[in-house]
């Protein structure tokens, strides 16, 4: 069906992204909005993320803000979306994997159940080769090792001695299950990992602190302002300007340069 004012390349995004552009296209019923969304996240947004960051991370950012803000609809179509520009699917499940520890594994099981659903009726063989590196007894250990390497040495033992009595197994579960038993996984570098952290967080709304600190996270890692930038441009048609607001602010502030 034609699309009535969609710009040439929203239209053409569309169509090479999506396989079946049924969940997002609301024309027989909402025209008007269509095109205004449309243009939006296909040409405006994306005309800004031109030559900032690759497609395929571009497109790998916009499914972690889909978990991370709960949108179940706009997930399966970027599954979809990613596999349609050669995002790998052991780098599709391990943007879902690295959602456990942040969205949790009572909203995020159903988006692996989603996403195998997707991988097997593109043929796909299930289960994917295991990309787990880390044996349970030596999560800790590596964990700490990663957070110190991203935030600077000492940090965990830092968290240690000033978490108050009683709540230090926080850190240790932080250290053991979230690092030393996801980001320690193959499958998408470190870089790509911590850059897909911040994005589902900042599209989690009401994290405002994490925001900040895996902005941190991503300078340490040496991913360029420009390129955070770029990612959160790309994501605001999906989580909305007040949570792109605070990502950009985390962002400034986490470069050194004014906050909005």
């Amino acid at each position: 069906m034609k699309e009535i004012k969609i710009t040439k390349r929203a239209h053409e995004e569309i169509k090479r992204l999506f396989s079946q552009r049924t969940l997002i296209n609301t024309l027989h019923s909402d025209p008007e909005l269509t095109e205004i969304v449309d243009n939006f996240a296909f040409d405006d947004t994306l005309a800004l993320a031109d030559g900032k960051i690759m497609e395929k991370t571009r497109v790998m950012c916009i499914l972690a803000s889909t978990i991370g803000c709960n949108a179940m609809n706009e997930f399966k179509m970027y599954v979809d979306a990613c596999l349609n520009v050669g995002v790998k699917p052991r780098e599709i499940r391990e943007i879902v994997y690295q959602a456990y520890p942040y969205v949790g594994a009572s909203q995020v099981v159903e988006y692996t159940l989603r996403m195998n659903d997707i991988f097997e009726n593109n043929g796909i063989r299930l289960p994917l080769d295991p990309q787990n590196t880390v044996a349970k007894e030596d999560a800790f250990r590596r964990g700490k090792e990663l957070i110190d390497e991203t935030f600077g040495y000492g940090t965990v033992d830092n968290m240690f001695a000033t978490s108050p009595k009683g709540q230090e197994h926080i850190v240790e579960f932080l250290a053991t299950y979230c690092y030393g038993q996801f980001y320690s996984r193959n499958g998408i570098d470190m870089q790509h990992r911590e850059l897909i952290t911040f994005c589902i967080v900042a599209s989690m709304g009401g994290c405002d602190s994490q925001t900040l600190t895996h902005a941190k996270a991503c300078k340490s890692l040496k991913i360029t302002k420009e390129e955070m930038v770029a990612a959160a441009t790309a994501i605001l048609p999906w989580i909305g300007f007040p949570r792109t607001f605070n990502a950009i602010n985390a962002i400034n502030e986490a470069y050194n340069e004014k906050v909005i």
